[in-house]
């Protein structure tokens, strides 16, 4: 079987993306977010700036900010999971759609004008074209496991097939 162009494609920008969360989850930890008050500092700056997509504002507001030390925990969790996961091919699909309701709401909350909103964008790009084609990339976990008999629509999807 000849892995494509286009498999490599997608596995590159896979990892890159699992790197850069990784790295942020890292950063986070090494940082002392946990028990910090950086995650309600970046929400009040949205709302200062009103940056924050409408009614996003309102939940950061309302909602964010009444439960920034639990959400800073589960938001550095998923980075390092999502960013494990990502590197290594793992329950791709699942993974994406995790990633992708992550930049979404990082997206929602820096808006179309602020400095990340763009990165966040370029982010959920990425990740729709991951979640479309995860059965095209190469070098992934879901792979390995998919030729053992294990698969499932969370995974990368068939192996067997051209990939062209």
């Amino acid at each position: 079987m000849t892995v494509g162009r286009f498999a490599w494609v997608l596995t590159v920008i896979r990892v890159l993306m699992g790197a850069f969360f990784l790295m942020e989850g890292v950063q986070q930890l090494a940082s002392g977010y946990i028990g910090g008050s950086e995650l309600a500092e970046k929400f009040q700056k949205a709302l200062d700036k009103d940056t924050a997509l409408p009614p996003y504002g309102y939940l950061l507001e309302h909602v964010f900010l009444k439960i920034d030390d639990p959400l800073t925990v589960l938001v550095i969790i998923g980075e390092l999971a999502v960013g494990t996961a990502l590197v290594l091919g793992l329950l791709t699909r699942f993974t994406v759609a995790t990633a992708l309701f992550m930049n979404a709401n990082f997206f929602l909350m820096n808006g179309f004008h602020a400095d990340s909103g763009g990165i966040d964008a370029v982010f959920i790009v990425g990740e729709i074209v991951l979640f479309a084609f995860a059965s095209r990339q190469a070098l992934s976990a879901d792979e390995a496991l998919a030729r053992r008999g294990v698969s499932g629509m969370l995974m990368s999807g068939a192996v067997g097939h051209s990939r062209a």
